[in-house]
Protein backbone atom coordinates (compact mmCIF):
# COMPACT_ATOMS: atom_id res chain seq x y z
CA UNK A 1 0.00 0.00 0.00
CA UNK A 2 1.51 3.36 -0.94
CA UNK A 3 1.45 6.41 1.29
CA UNK A 4 -0.88 8.34 -1.01
CA UNK A 5 -3.47 5.57 -0.67
CA UNK A 6 -2.95 5.44 3.11
CA UNK A 7 -3.37 9.21 3.41
CA UNK A 8 -6.56 9.07 1.34
CA UNK A 9 -7.95 6.42 3.70
CA UNK A 10 -7.07 8.51 6.73
CA UNK A 11 -8.71 11.59 5.23
CA UNK A 12 -11.89 9.63 4.53
CA UNK A 13 -11.97 8.38 8.12
CA UNK A 14 -11.38 11.85 9.51
CA UNK A 15 -14.17 13.19 7.30
CA UNK A 16 -16.50 10.48 8.63
CA UNK A 17 -15.46 11.29 12.22
CA UNK A 18 -13.77 7.93 12.95
CA UNK A 19 -11.66 7.45 16.04
CA UNK A 20 -8.11 8.88 15.83
CA UNK A 21 -6.70 5.86 17.69
CA UNK A 22 -7.81 3.64 14.84
CA UNK A 23 -6.09 5.96 12.35
CA UNK A 24 -2.86 5.86 14.35
CA UNK A 25 -3.07 2.05 14.51
CA UNK A 26 -3.33 1.95 10.70
CA UNK A 27 -0.24 4.14 10.37
CA UNK A 28 1.75 1.99 12.84
CA UNK A 29 0.53 -1.15 11.12
CA UNK A 30 1.74 0.20 7.79
CA UNK A 31 5.12 1.18 9.22
CA UNK A 32 5.63 -2.27 10.72
CA UNK A 33 5.41 -3.91 7.31
CA UNK A 34 8.86 -3.14 5.90
CA UNK A 35 9.94 -5.94 3.60
CA UNK A 36 13.49 -7.24 3.46
CA UNK A 37 13.90 -5.69 0.02
CA UNK A 38 12.89 -2.29 1.46
CA UNK A 39 15.37 -2.71 4.31
CA UNK A 40 18.19 -3.79 2.01
CA UNK A 41 17.25 -1.03 -0.45
CA UNK A 42 17.89 1.53 2.29
CA UNK A 43 21.03 -0.17 3.60
CA UNK A 44 22.65 -0.63 0.20
CA UNK A 45 23.58 3.05 0.12
CA UNK A 46 26.43 4.32 2.33
CA UNK A 47 24.84 7.72 2.94
CA UNK A 48 21.53 6.25 4.07
CA UNK A 49 23.37 3.91 6.43
CA UNK A 50 25.30 6.90 7.79
CA UNK A 51 22.05 8.82 8.33
CA UNK A 52 20.62 5.90 10.31
CA UNK A 53 23.78 5.53 12.41
CA UNK A 54 24.06 9.27 13.15
CA UNK A 55 20.39 9.60 14.09
CA UNK A 56 20.58 6.47 16.23
CA UNK A 57 23.65 7.73 18.13
CA UNK A 58 22.99 11.47 18.27
CA UNK A 59 19.22 11.84 17.99
CA UNK A 60 17.33 14.32 15.80
CA UNK A 61 19.53 16.30 13.41
CA UNK A 62 19.14 18.96 10.75
CA UNK A 63 19.99 17.96 7.20
CA UNK A 64 22.86 20.45 7.33
CA UNK A 65 24.43 18.75 10.38
CA UNK A 66 23.86 15.32 8.81
CA UNK A 67 25.56 16.44 5.58
CA UNK A 68 28.51 17.92 7.50
CA UNK A 69 29.01 14.73 9.52
CA UNK A 70 28.74 12.53 6.43
CA UNK A 71 31.18 14.81 4.55
CA UNK A 72 33.69 14.37 7.40
CA UNK A 73 33.27 10.60 7.28
CA UNK A 74 33.52 10.36 3.48
CA UNK A 75 36.44 12.76 3.04
CA UNK A 76 38.36 11.80 6.17
CA UNK A 77 38.93 15.51 6.86
CA UNK A 78 37.85 17.55 9.87
CA UNK A 79 36.77 20.43 7.64
CA UNK A 80 35.70 19.10 4.22
CA UNK A 81 35.34 21.42 1.23
CA UNK A 82 32.06 23.28 0.91
CA UNK A 83 31.42 21.68 -2.50
CA UNK A 84 31.49 18.22 -0.91
CA UNK A 85 29.17 19.31 1.92
CA UNK A 86 26.79 20.96 -0.56
CA UNK A 87 26.73 17.88 -2.80
CA UNK A 88 25.89 15.65 0.15
CA UNK A 89 23.28 18.13 1.43
CA UNK A 90 21.51 18.13 -1.95
CA UNK A 91 21.61 14.33 -2.26
CA UNK A 92 20.18 13.93 1.25
CA UNK A 93 17.46 16.52 0.64
CA UNK A 94 16.43 15.30 -2.82
CA UNK A 95 17.05 11.56 -2.71
CA UNK A 96 17.94 9.81 0.53
CA UNK A 97 15.70 11.47 3.12
CA UNK A 98 12.59 11.31 0.85
CA UNK A 99 13.23 7.60 0.18
CA UNK A 100 13.53 6.80 3.87
CA UNK A 101 10.58 9.05 4.68
CA UNK A 102 8.38 7.28 2.12
CA UNK A 103 9.15 3.97 3.84
CA UNK A 104 8.28 5.38 7.26
CA UNK A 105 11.85 5.06 8.57
CA UNK A 106 12.46 8.76 9.23
CA UNK A 107 10.36 11.89 9.48
CA UNK A 108 11.63 15.17 8.07
CA UNK A 109 10.09 18.26 9.64
CA UNK A 110 10.69 20.85 6.91
CA UNK A 111 9.44 23.73 9.03
CA UNK A 112 11.92 23.14 11.87
CA UNK A 113 14.51 21.44 9.62
CA UNK A 114 15.16 18.29 11.57
CA UNK A 115 15.15 14.59 10.75
CA UNK A 116 14.03 12.05 13.35
CA UNK A 117 13.97 8.27 13.43
CA UNK A 118 10.58 6.59 13.48
CA UNK A 119 9.80 3.25 15.18
CA UNK A 120 10.23 1.39 11.87
CA UNK A 121 13.95 2.23 12.03
CA UNK A 122 14.34 -0.47 14.67
CA UNK A 123 13.91 -3.02 11.83
CA UNK A 124 17.42 -2.04 10.72
CA UNK A 125 19.18 -2.65 14.03
CA UNK A 126 19.85 -6.33 13.44
CA UNK A 127 21.48 -5.59 10.07
CA UNK A 128 23.66 -2.76 11.34
CA UNK A 129 25.58 -4.48 14.13
CA UNK A 130 29.09 -3.17 13.82
CA UNK A 131 32.05 -5.15 15.07
CA UNK A 132 35.24 -3.30 15.94
CA UNK A 133 38.53 -4.60 14.62
CA UNK A 134 39.76 -7.46 16.80
CA UNK A 135 36.29 -8.20 18.21
CA UNK A 136 34.00 -11.05 17.26
CA UNK A 137 30.28 -10.78 16.51
CA UNK A 138 27.94 -11.80 19.31
CA UNK A 139 26.54 -14.61 17.16
CA UNK A 140 30.02 -16.20 16.99
CA UNK A 141 30.47 -15.76 20.73
CA UNK A 142 27.19 -17.59 21.44
CA UNK A 143 28.11 -20.40 19.02
CA UNK A 144 31.39 -20.84 20.92
CA UNK A 145 29.62 -20.78 24.28
CA UNK A 146 27.06 -23.35 23.07
CA UNK A 147 29.83 -25.58 21.73
CA UNK A 148 31.58 -25.44 25.11
CA UNK A 149 28.33 -26.39 26.86
CA UNK A 150 27.66 -29.35 24.54
CA UNK A 151 31.25 -30.68 24.60
CA UNK A 152 31.35 -30.38 28.41
CA UNK A 153 27.97 -32.12 28.76
CA UNK A 154 28.99 -34.99 26.48
CA UNK A 155 32.34 -35.33 28.28
CA UNK A 156 30.62 -35.55 31.68
CA UNK A 157 27.88 -37.89 30.37
CA UNK A 158 30.44 -40.31 28.90
CA UNK A 159 32.41 -40.31 32.16
CA UNK A 160 35.60 -38.75 30.80
CA UNK A 161 35.46 -36.06 33.47
CA UNK A 162 34.58 -37.16 37.00
CA UNK A 163 35.62 -33.97 38.82
CA UNK A 164 32.34 -32.21 37.97
CA UNK A 165 28.84 -33.62 38.34
CA UNK A 166 26.22 -33.07 35.67
CA UNK A 167 24.24 -30.83 38.05
CA UNK A 168 27.30 -28.65 38.71
CA UNK A 169 28.00 -28.43 34.98
CA UNK A 170 24.38 -27.46 34.25
CA UNK A 171 24.50 -24.74 36.91
CA UNK A 172 27.84 -23.47 35.58
CA UNK A 173 26.72 -23.30 31.92
CA UNK A 174 23.38 -21.72 32.85
CA UNK A 175 25.21 -19.07 34.86
CA UNK A 176 27.64 -18.49 31.99
CA UNK A 177 24.77 -17.94 29.54
CA UNK A 178 23.03 -15.60 31.99
CA UNK A 179 26.15 -13.47 32.49
CA UNK A 180 26.82 -13.38 28.73
CA UNK A 181 23.23 -12.32 28.05
CA UNK A 182 23.41 -9.50 30.61
CA UNK A 183 26.72 -8.26 29.17
CA UNK A 184 25.28 -8.42 25.64
CA UNK A 185 22.16 -6.51 26.70
CA UNK A 186 24.25 -3.76 28.31
CA UNK A 187 26.49 -3.58 25.24
CA UNK A 188 23.49 -3.15 22.95
CA UNK A 189 22.03 -0.43 25.20
CA UNK A 190 25.30 1.53 25.02
CA UNK A 191 25.11 1.51 21.23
Amino acid sequence: MCYVHLIMQILKKVKKGDNSLEIEANIQNHQAQLSKSDIFGVLQNDRRRCVLEILHKQGNQSIRSLSEEIARLESGEDDPKSTIRKSIYVSLLQTHIPKMESLGVVNYDRENDFVELLPAASDFDIYMETVKKGDIPWSHFYIGLSTLAVVGSVTIYLGFLNLVTSNQWMLFTSSLFMVASIVHMRHVRKL
